[in-house]
């Protein structure tokens, strides 16, 4: 950064380079048969389609053969205008009210672009007639380039068989306001919707992995939902969308490609989980003038250049600062920004609070991160173990999910006799192997109401246990030796618990002291069964 002498016009050249590319044109050359939105199936098809088809590519205008009389002609030419083929076994008509329909099963076929906003669709001499799109069951993809310049199509209906919309199968349909996306559509193509200027709703069904490049340029969506399959946004995917005010990246989106949100000039609301995202490519979030505030999530390993450059109204941002420090441009022209420096809450971060020492699991994600309990004040009688804690670090407070006990530090330690009592948390979900082993002193066990999991010797030689009560209607496992040497401990109570298997207690009670487990009426019968000698390691009496 030293020796970079960084001008407005050097910037100007840096942004002039991305923003006057003509994607619609590139896509044409790159996509005719785009890999990455096309389906094994509909390659095979189309490869066929391009074989026995050749004589349907021109739209079959239809004429009076003598084949049928006078009458019924005329019904066919008041019934369309033109139809034919387009794919192996897929049809197509466009009537005189503007409506195509797309009959059959399997593949489209996949169009070329010939021209700025020009394909070889059959039917695109009409199409500034068509007015609505209708696609019917059985059909699984939506071509690419397939309605491109549609300029008077407005609705488009889609079936439930649908996989995929390939490369710039509606771009530049100026007046297309709405999509439904059917739910097992995995593929929304490059270019898919772009420049559909009047586009405001569109939904993304969860498999949807990649949000392909281009897809969404320019259209007027005022906010977007990412399902949890999204891990890619591609580049320029919402470029000038100008009506978009808000964005939530979900943990699971690995990379933000180049350009991705670039001159999105109303944003204002931008939430990027603090872990989960790894890439955020250049100029990502450059020129979104609207915005206040962000951060750099602290899993981010690889930052372009100027992700937030021109964010005129940016004043705070959160960054590791290693990463803000190896940095290019990352806030270049952003003349309102406060920077400020958080070094806290990556994954194994361990801090006190209380009497409890925590380990960071999972870093704060919408609001919310997880620990384990890894130690404890050796001193105390009763242990309480909380919900939640929340931590604050220079100005940010982040709340964390107290999900696990760890054996580690304090815990499991011999000399521990003082303990009598455990109350666990009701977000406790695991009980790690030899957790609470040699509590000489600790009497009884209670709570737990979302607990999963009991470890291998969780509770090993502590002499003294005559209570365990757990509220869990989620147990599913209670490990080998669980209570091995637990010489007072004759009852457990699982009152709750509906959901053990017989592989989920093998050896559970082995060298235990256990000879009553009380469960719920409804379910002795069937612990009755999986409770046995040879399973459990021990001869027990199951009842409610």
């Amino acid at each position: 950064m030293k020796h970079l002498k960084v001008t407005s016009a050097l910037l100007s050249a840096i942004m002039s380079m991305s923003m006057l590319m003509t994607p619609v044109a590139v896509l044409a050359d790159e996509t005719e048969v785009p890999s990455e939105t096309q389906t094994t199936e509909s390659a095979e098809e189309n490869e066929k389609a391009d074989e026995n088809d050749a004589e349907t590519e021109e739209p079959e205008v239809l004429e009076d053969k003598g084949e049928i009389d006078a009458e019924a002609h005329r019904e066919a030419e008041d019934a369309y205008l033109a139809k034919g083929k387009c794919g192996k076994k897929v049809k197509w008509t466009l009537d005189k009210k503007g409506t195509l329909k797309i009959t059959g099963k399997g593949a489209m076929k996949n169009y070329k672009n010939v021209g700025t906003y020009k394909s070889n669709a059959p039917w695109i001499k009409h199409h500034s007639k068509i007015k609505k799109v209708v696609i019917s069951k059985g059909v699984t993809t939506v071509g690419a380039c397939a309605f491109v310049n549609c300029e008077n199509l407005a609705g488009v209906s889609l079936p439930k068989s649908l996989k995929s919309i390939n490369n710039s199968a509606f771009s530049n349909c100026i007046s297309l306001k709405a999509v439904s996306i059917p739910k097992k559509v995995t593929v929304i193509g490059a270019g898919a919707f772009a420049y559909c200027t009047a586009l405001e709703k569109v939904n993304i069904p969860n498999g949807v992995k990649t949000i392909s490049q281009f897809a969404f340029t320019k259209t007027a969506i005022k906010s977007i939902s990412f399902p949890k399959s999204v891990n890619t946004i591609g580049m320029s995917a919402f470029f000038e969308c100008n009506a978009l005010t808000s964005v939530t990246i979900p943990a699971t989106v690995k990379t933000i490609e180049k350009e991705a949100f670039s001159s999105c000039t109303n944003l204002e609301t931008l939430k990027i989980p603090i872990a989960g995202l790894v890439k955020l490519g250049d100029l990502a979030f450059s020129d979104c003038r609207s915005l206040k505030e962000t951060q750099v999530p602290l899993s981010v390993k690889e930052l372009g250049y100027g992700v937030f450059s021109s964010c005129t109204s940016l004043e705070l941002a959160f960054i590791d600062y290693n990463l803000y420090v190896n940095s290019k441009l990352l806030f270049y022209n952003c003349p309102n920004k406060t920077v400020r420096y958080f070094d806290y809450a990556p994954v194994d971060h361990v801090f006190t609070q209380g009497n409890f020492v925590y380990k960071v699991t999972f870093p704060e994600v919408d609001g919310t991160g997880t620990v384990s309990v890894i130690g404890y004040d050796p001193n105390i009688e009763k242990l309480v173990i909380p919900s939640g804690v929340s931590l604050e670090n220079k100005g940010l407070t982040v709340n964390y999910k107290v999900t696990g006990i760890e054996s580690n530090g304090f815990l499991g330690s011999s000399w521990n006799n003082i303990l009598k009592s455990v109350v666990l948390g009701s977000n406790i979900t695991s009980i790690a192997d030899n957790a609470f082993k040699d509590c000489t002193a600790l009497e009884s066990v209670t709570g737990g109401p979302k607990l999963v999991k009991i470890g291998t010797r969780a509770f090993e030689h502590c002499p003294k246990l005559k209570v365990f009560n757990i509220s869990s209607k989620t147990l599913t496992k209670i490990s080998p030796f669980a209570f091995n040497g637990d010489k007072s401990l004759t009852t457990l109570q699982l009152k709750n618990t509906t959901m053990l298997t017989k592989a989920g207690i093998k050896n559970s009670l082995k060298g235990s002291s256990v000879k009553t487990i009380k469960v719920k009426k409804s379910k002795v019968k069937k612990y009755k069964k999986i409770f046995k000698k040879k399973n459990c390691g021990k001869k027990v009496k199951v009842k409610k």
